[in-house]
């Protein structure tokens, strides 16, 4: 067919791009161990931008420890022994540099994107926030309140709302762990963080990761810096292995005029975004709705529909979100869910084709972004084979038919947000 060999002479060249020598960086190891990933990129910008990533996600958390990792990020760029948070800011800003902290379940990352020239200075940044941070109970305060002002604004979010109870659903210990401090959380002072630090902070699971940046160059930079003075001891975090448990959670909200349902369904780590691409639940065609059956469905009922998918080191996550008006909620999941078992499980070869292409394309976008590949640089030092490169998705697009019959019909986690008379049960949608 043209379509089809026009297709693999448009999708084939990706691979050969620049940005496909993220998944082959080479890892280097400081002198304590510190494991070091960069990419060089383009020689002729000027910008780089450099990584401190801890392996001490929320799925590390215990009881007592609840919402630490949430303390820890918004902890970053604070007083240290070495510098004030005061003088952090004005010479990051002296210098155009921008200063981010994220927190995942499995990492916390402080990034610095900057002029080649600032990031010897800012891996000293780095190494203060890992070696020197003071935690200080009167920055404590500060920190509590910005805690709780991200949370109180997660939970305003019906899709952050309803994409953490399908972690606790499908989990529960472990990658189950909120993303968030809620108010019930144990973390009281800037020493109960500190304790979370020092437990997390072993260079086995620390990465410095940079762009813009020759890998063996910044190695010796992660040498001569605070970070060396980290000792080898062994790190005490540990989450139990990844475990789809299944359940339902309903979150009653009787004030939303809006409903959401969210069916989750478990996959391997490197098939998720291919298996969210097939669902094609949204189209990617403006004033189109698509040929997707689940996107001619929403379009045609009037409905929302969602993708998503999340890849961990150790297991996977694929599904939709269905939101709708509270009296349609239950035609609409009990529609989708049929359309999944119907039309997604039992996949055709354009759709499957369809979904491989969508996969490629969102995957290559993101390796083209500076956030992009810090995640995966990321995933390469810290071995956590989330699924990142080219040739994964590849791999799984090989055997995506026969994954997409497996994983759609077993049973899913069901979580909804709204009147629990509204919504159907998830052992009655026929999975």
């Amino acid at each position: 067919m043209f379509y089809a060999k026009s297709l693999g002479k448009l999708v084939a060249p990706l691979s050969t791009r620049a940005y496909a020598s993220v998944a082959s960086a080479p890892v280097v190891s400081a002198a304590n161990g510190i494991k070091v990933a960069a990419v060089s990129g383009a020689a002729d910008s000027p910008l780089a931008s450099v990584s401190l990533v801890i392996n001490a996600g929320s799925r590390y958390e215990t009881g007592d420890f609840a919402g630490a990792a949430h303390y820890l990020k918004a902890f970053g760029f604070r007083n240290t022994q070495t510098r004030t948070s005061f003088r952090t800011i004005r010479e990051a800003e002296l210098n155009g540099a921008t200063l981010t902290a994220e927190a995942t379940r499995e990492n916390i990352t402080y990034t610095v994107q900057c002029f080649k020239e600032a990031v010897p200075y800012f891996v000293e940044v780095l190494g203060d926030i890992a070696a020197a941070t003071k935690f200080t109970e009167h920055e404590f305060k500060d920190v509590a309140r910005l805690v709780a002002f991200e949370s109180l604004s997660a939970r305003s979010d019906a899709s952050a709302r309803v994409l953490d109870g399908v972690h606790q659903a499908a989990f529960r210990g472990g990658l189950g762990n909120s993303l968030y401090a809620l108010e019930s959380s144990p973390i009281s002072s800037g020493d109960a963080v500190r304790r979370y630090a020092e437990a997390a902070l072993a260079p086995g699971r620390l990465a410095i990761v940079a762009t813009g940046v020759d890998a063996q160059e910044l190695a010796n930079l992660v040498s001569s810096s605070r970070l060396a003075s980290l000792t080898s001891s062994a790190s005490t975090l540990s989450s139990p292995a990844a475990s789809f448990t299944g359940g339902v959670q309903q979150i009653y909200e009787s004030a939303a005029p809006i409903s959401h349902y969210a069916l989750a369904f478990a996959s391997e780590s490197a098939s998720a975004k291919p298996l969210a691409a097939l669902l094609g639940a949204q189209s990617r065609v403006k004033w189109s709705a698509g040929v997707a059956p689940l996107a001619k469905l929403a379009a045609t009922e009037g409905f929302g529909v969602s993708p998503f998918s999340f890849s961990y080191s150790d297991a996977g996550l694929v599904g939709v979100v269905v939101s709708a008006p509270r009296a349609q909620i239950k035609s609409a999941v009990e529609q989708v869910a049929g359309s999944i078992q119907r039309d997604v499980a039992s996949a055709g070869a354009e759709a499957v084709q369809r979904a491989a292409a969508a996969a490629r394309v969102d995957l290559a976008e993101s390796l083209a972004t500076q956030q992009g590949q810090i995640r995966a640089l990321t995933s390469v030092a810290l071995g956590q084979k989330t699924g990142v490169t080219l040739e994964s998705i590849d791999d799984a697009a090989a055997k995506l038919s026969n994954d997409a019959s497996k994983v759609f019909k077993s049973k899913p986690v069901a979580v909804s947000i709204g009147l629990s008379q509204d919504t159907p049960y998830v052992d009655t949608l026929g999975f």
